[in-house]
């Protein structure tokens, strides 16, 4: 570590930086699309160590906003951190995720949130593990869906499907809160590369709609929307991704993956069309408050409320809060 420098990155070395990483999943293109497209990727929030003009490790603090009982939280999203091989158990990612920390805290952020199955190396820097819940649909349909289904076009719809999202998430603690830019830019990298997205009408007006893409070595559905009153047609739209998986690779799954809670009529208009609903217990997503101070004011909360072992737990509770995997970083 003596020789190893810790720093952020001009934008001139994105390219470098998509160079270390596509030594992960031999896909530099996965990285690129978020470091072009995501709107909250920024040079001064990547992190890198470097030794000798070489990099060595690598994260990204992805800016999200999610809303909390009608609070809206600054939430430094880690992601893509990745050592070079040759130069792991240095503690070279430890220092880089503590250099990252430090600069949160200094930027504002209130909780920081990452997705991870090295969940006790993130324990010692802070990050606490949480249990959410999602769903594994199986079983093909028995009724094929009643609904008039279309493919989703962005000049038409997406003004549609984003008042359906602020309705349907308004009272889900955890959700994140998007502006228009936003939600262009996810078109461009959530379904990475490939994204399956339905929309419903009914009487000319779009009522629900569903995202679906390949992740986990699964079909997963990543997203999905209705108004008030349209669960049914909301449950034909993801019958519908379910059964039509898109590659032979997905056709071989036993399932799709889905973030049905808390949408516990959904999930029965689902099991009425024959499918089997599973809950499956995930404790992959870690939060970590910056500033229990700070974080304790923003919530209006007792400090010792906010220090105590099970206030993530109570902020986002496993079977009411949800985040969508369409916002994964």
């Amino acid at each position: 570590m003596a020789d190893v420098t810790l720093r952020t990155i001009a934008p001139r070395e994105r390219d470098a930086v998509l160079d270390l990483l596509a030594g992960w999943l031999n896909d530099r293109a996965f990285f690129a699309r978020y470091f072009a497209h995501d709107p909250t990727f920024r040079d001064d929030l990547c992190f890198v160590a470097e030794a000798d003009g070489r990099l060595l490790s690598t994260l990204q603090v992805f800016r999200k906003t999610v809303r909390v009982e009608g609070v809206d939280l600054a939430v430094g999203g880690v992601g893509n951190v990745y050592t070079d091989p040759q130069c792991r158990g240095a503690g070279v990612a430890g220092a880089l995720l503590e250099r990252a920390i430090a600069a949160m805290d200094a930027a504002g952020f209130d909780v920081s949130l990452l997705f991870a199955s090295r969940l006790d190396f993130y324990a010692r820097f802070g990050w606490q593990s949480l249990p959410r819940q999602l769903s594994f649909i199986s079983q093909t349909p028995t009724a094929a869906p009643r609904a008039v289904l279309e493919r989703f076009d962005a000049a038409r719809d997406l003004d549609e499907v984003m008042a359906i999202y602020d309705v349907y998430g308004a009272e889900v603690p955890g959700v994140t809160v998007r502006d228009a830019a936003y939600w262009r830019g996810q078109l461009r990298y959530a379904g990475n590369p490939d994204e399956r997205f339905v929309v419903a009408r009914h009487g000319g007006r779009l009522t629900a709609y569903a995202r679906a893409t390949h992740l986990y070595d699964l079909p997963v559905i990543t997203e999905h929307g209705c108004l008030a009153g349209a669960t049914e047609t909301l449950a034909d739209v993801v019958t519908h991704l379910h059964a039509d998986v898109g590659t032979a690779t997905e056709a071989r799954a036993p399932g799709s993956l889905a973030q049905l809670c808390p949408d516990a009529p959904l999930a029965e208009a689902l099991i009425a069309r024959g499918l089997d609903v599973r809950t499956v217990d995930d404790r992959s997503w870690m939060w970590r408050a910056l500033d229990v101070e700070r974080l304790a004011a923003r919530l209006r909360l007792p400090v010792a409320t906010v220090r105590g072992e099970g206030f993530f737990a109570d902020l986002f509770p496993a079977a009411s809060s949800r985040y969508w995997i369409s916002d994964r970083f």
